[in-house]
């Protein structure tokens, strides 16, 4: 017996071109002035402040056996005070100035107090929280201009927020 749709094909409908295509094109110029505006209306501010978390406790590094380098800011914010040696006084101020000379006014002192005491193994440099980060990059140039700082270890440690 043979089925009556033996042999039976369907018509073969034939395609619309438009079928099954969608054109994106306004889609895409949507995307490219949403993109555009929002470059335009942003506000890029480099100088914007970030709150940075406290530092994790480390090793405390014994003061006897390091050269110590105090950096502090002025009133404004802007200029390092840099103080020579653990204490404060006005006569172990860095002169204010010229970056490149305070470097060198830094290596000086630096390899003048590892050839004093050869037990001081490292430089610990304590900065004052509000101090800025060139600041330290500033006293670390000076410390390796120094033939024998920059065989040490050099340590930096921030006042801490109470």
């Amino acid at each position: 017996m043979q089925s009556d749709t033996e042999g039976f094909q369907l018509p073969k409908r034939e395609r619309n071109p438009d079928d099954g295509e969608l054109d994106i094109t306004p889609m895409i110029d949507v995307t490219f002035l949403l993109l555009a505006f929002f470059v335009v209306v942003s506000k890029m501010d480099p100088q914007a402040s970030v709150p940075l978390p406290m530092a994790s406790y480390g090793q405390s590094i014994p003061d006897k056996n390091c050269v110590t380098i105090i950096v502090t800011v002025d009133e404004t914010g802007q200029t390092p005070n840099i103080f020579l040696g653990s204490s404060m006084k006005d006569e172990t101020l860095v002169p204010p100035g010229d970056p490149e000379v305070q470097e060198q006014v830094i290596a000086d002192f630096v390899e003048n107090e590892l050839s004093t005491y050869p037990n001081k193994d490292a430089v610990l440099v304590k900065g004052a929280g509000d101090c800025k980060t060139g600041m330290i990059q500033m006293v670390k140039r000076g410390v390796s201009q120094s033939p024998l700082g920059e065989q040490r270890k050099v340590y930096i440690g921030v006042e801490e927020e109470q």
